[in-house]
């Protein structure tokens, strides 16, 4: 206990305050009181000047005291499914061998709680706290848990902690995490506020890496675009994992669905597995022919064409989901631009038509302009047929007047697609900022990249090549522009002739609603967007920086060339969206696991004037959309969603596995957010635009005992990144002797508490010195000194 003082001003202020306060004491009022007056009016102004030097002083009392501390103990235990597999010490179970292993703890438990606090949870997909009496933890007879939520398990562990100090964390588990959103957080992530606060973490891994004897085959990983186009090959791949059926050989069949709803094996290949099993990726190849949504099922079977026999399990012999297959019958506008006034296109144009020209359901106009006069304007529905596709090369803004510029963008927003192609005059250096199309195109479009027809080269808005076009993640490699495979596998991106070079897109430009499908791996240009889409109006638009795809087609990869064509104008035409049916549905995924989550967009298609595709009169505006999901079991539930022209919903009751039907009504008309009947024209005045129906499919799938290998190494790397506090991985039957060491441990901590009181600006010092003023006042007043 010590005394401080902090003086205002520091020392000489308040010296030099004390001896002015000092002196007012023996000031004598007038008239000159008697002597015992005197006496007591300066007792009162003395008394008035020490506490105004001790409120000067500002002296503080502090105390330090040392008090013990308590830290908890916790234990986690595994109680999910998978810990009832049989492969532990001397063939128990996990489960088995992690209450024998707490069995024997018992003794050092008990200890241990006379000294500390020991908390004990059993998780699976939560968390549950067991009761801990006499050193026994009451934990379940069986596990029975259907996830692993290792991660979320110990964020919620910590969380309930709160601020009590945590001696260490005991994890008893397998070591898989196997959790589904929103439990699926990252285990290393919870860790690392384990590091924070100097927690120590111990791992116990029961069960070995492997399944032991027990033999199984799965179907994984699938993966398949989710729209592929008519006459155009689509892959499909996936993964066979393979336990315990060493030197066999299995044939992974894909089934399609025909119009009718059956399931028709259109592709297989044959897998033979070796003395260790292990992962084999599979990919099977299949051609539609008609148009419509088709579910799409790889599943293996034995040579002979029948279930594999000596399986426990067999609902992951399978995997399904679903793709729309577009129409073809697109008309293609293309405006192309000179090299130069005067002079002839650029090969790019002519290849991408001749590629184009083989797709005999795709019609190509093309216009070529040599600027020697300004068009007046451009009529598109002057055309043989109105264009679907609206394609412009190098060509320069001053080849169409304003006017055609407006009538191209309101008709791209009106649901037309456009792509720009790279060129010395497409872009910004085109003068492309000055037009309306420079809000619709996905990258940015500047007026200082400007470059005349007249001016030479300007090598800053251009990459120099050889540049090489890869699929740029996450987007890319699943769009269906660049699924250029064909039966001999999939595209070698590296092995394409590199390109010429490109447009230079500002990555900092690209619009707020941009996909960059496409990166260039060139040195000069690594990682600079070649490929970018987006979505202006009922629009879709492409900005390719590259003008030189021709040189696949002359290195020997012309069947590519033609794919990627056909398939970007394809794409651009929006074959899944038909006049007849204006309401589009889009699902995040088609393939959803067991208690995942579905995010649904919805729409109708929009025409030149901005009106709904479908309404009929005086086109009123949507406000409302009906959607719902019928469940494999056939329940319908309604899904609560946003209103305008798009809307979004979430869809989340996916515990049952299946196919789901998602359907879609939208509704037009003010009497439309009532509510009420939905087929055509409802009896409240709400006009039905059209429906839209989609499918998705949840793998019945057994999260916990499809693979129920342990995954010690994971454990241990848990455990080692809370090594500079000490923890580390365990054996389990070291668990006794890790626990006793706790439980020998000195039980208090010392913290030091200091405490500071401070007794001049409290409310008695402060009354005090306002009594002593007020009540020398009061006796001068009184005897007339005043």
């Amino acid at each position: 206990m010590q005394w401080t003082f902090q003086p205002v001003g520091g020392p000489w202020f308040t010296a030099t305050v004390a001896a002015v306060l000092l002196a007012l004491v023996w000031v004598v009022p007038r008239p000159r009181p008697t002597g015992g007056r005197l006496w007591t009016l300066r007792g009162m102004r003395l008394a008035t000047v020490l506490l105004t030097l001790v409120a000067l002083l500002r002296p503080t009392l502090t105390r330090i005291e040392t008090k013990p501390l308590e830290a908890s103990l916790l234990l986690l235990v595994d109680r999910s499914r998978s810990m009832q597999v049989e492969d532990s010490l001397a063939g128990a179970s996990r489960w088995a061998a992690a209450r024998r292993m707490l069995a024997d703890s018992a003794g050092a438990l008990a200890r241990l709680a006379e000294q500390w606090e020991v908390r004990a949870f059993a998780f699976d997909n939560g968390l549950t706290e067991a009761e801990v009496k006499g050193g026994v933890v009451a934990l379940p007879e069986e596990p029975l848990g259907e996830a692993t939520a290792i991660g979320a398990t110990l964020e919620e562990t910590l969380d309930r902690a709160g601020a009590e100090r945590l001696l260490g964390v005991v994890l008893l588990s397998d070591g898989a995490q196997r959790a589904l959103a929103p439990r699926d957080a990252a285990p290393q992530m919870a860790v690392r506020r384990l590091i924070a606060e100097g927690v120590p973490l111990y791992t116990a891994t029961l069960g070995q890496p492997g399944v032991g004897g027990r033999a199984d085959l799965a179907v994984e990983d699938l993966s398949a675009s989710s729209s592929a186009f008519v006459k155009a090959p689509t892959a499909v791949t996936a993964s066979l994992r393979v336990a315990g059926f060493a030197g066999r050989t299995f044939n992974v069949q894909l089934l399609w669905e025909d119009a009718d709803g059956t399931m028709r094996v259109v592709n297989s290949t044959r897998v033979k597995t070796g003395p260790q099993g292990g992962a084999y990726p599979v990919r099977l190849e299949h051609t539609p022919l008609e148009p419509g949504e088709r579910k799409l099922t790889v599943r293996v079977v034995d040579a002979a064409g029948g279930p594999p026999e000596g399986e426990l399990v067999t609902s992951n012999n399978e995997r399904s989901t679903f793709i729309s297959i577009r129409d073809g019958g697109v008309n293609v506008l293309y405006l192309v631009g000179a090299q130069r006034p005067g002079g002839v296109p650029g090969r790019e144009q002519r290849f991408a038509r001749a590629a184009l020209d083989a797709s005999p359901d795709i019609a190509v106009t093309r216009r070529v302009f040599d600027y020697r006069r300004l068009r007046a304007g451009l009529r598109l529905d002057a055309t043989q047929a109105p264009p679907d596709v609206l394609l412009i090369d190098n060509l320069d803004a001053t080849a169409l007047a304003a006017e055609a510029w407006r009538d191209i963008a309101l008709r791209v927003r009106g649901g037309m697609g456009l792509a720009m192609i790279g060129g010395r005059q497409s872009f910004g250096p085109g003068g492309y900022a000055a037009t309306p199309l420079a809000r619709l195109l996905p990258v940015g479009c500047s007026a200082a990249e400007r470059q005349r027809l007249a001016e030479p080269w300007r090598r800053d808005v251009h990459l120099d090549g050889p540049l090489t076009l890869r699929p740029a993640e996450p987007f890319g490699p699943s769009h269906p522009i660049l699924q250029l495979g064909g039966a001999d596998g999939p595209i070698d991106w590296a092995e394409l002739p590199p390109l010429l070079g490109a447009n230079r897109f500002n990555p900092r430009r690209l619009k707020a609603n941009a996909m960059v499908l496409a990166e260039a791996a060139g040195a000069a240009g690594a990682k600079a967007p070649l490929l970018v889409v987006g979505q202006a109006g009922a629009g879709r638009v492409l900005a390719s920086a590259v003008d030189s795809t021709w040189l696949w087609r002359l290195g020997g990869y012309a069947d590519a060339h033609r794919r990627y064509w056909r398939q970007t104008v394809l794409w651009l035409a929006k074959k899944d969206d038909t006049t007849q049916n204006p309401v589009w549905v889009d699902l995040d995924s088609r393939l959803v696991p067991r208690g995942g989550r579905l995010d649904l967009r919805m729409g109708v298609r929009r025409n030149a004037q901005g009106q709904a595709a479908g309404a009929e009169g005086d086109a009123p505006e949507l406000v409302r959309y009906d959607a719902s999901v019928t469940t494999p079991s056939g329940k319908r539930i309604d899904l609560l969603t946003t209103t305008g022209p798009e809307a979004t919903a979430v869809f989340a009751d996916t515990a049952e596995p299946g196919d789901y039907t998602v359907r879609v009504i939208g509704l037009a008309g003010d009497a439309a957010t009532t509510g009420g009947p939905t087929a055509g024209a409802s009896a409240n005045g709400a006009q039905q635009l059209g429906e839209a129906v989609a499918r998705f499919s949840v793998p019945d799938q057994d999260l916990e005992l499809d693979n129920p290998a342990a995954e010690p190494t994971l454990m241990a790397q848990l455990a080692a990144m809370t090594s500079s506090a000490g923890g580390r991985a365990i054996a389990p039957e070291e668990l006794p002797d890790l626990l006793a060491e706790f439980a020998d441990r000195d039980p208090e901590l010392e913290e030091e508490v200091v405490s500071r009181v401070t007794y001049w600006d409290t409310w008695p010092f402060f009354l005090l010195l306002v009594g002593l003023l007020g009540g020398e006042w009061y006796l001068r007043k009184k005897w007339g000194l005043v």
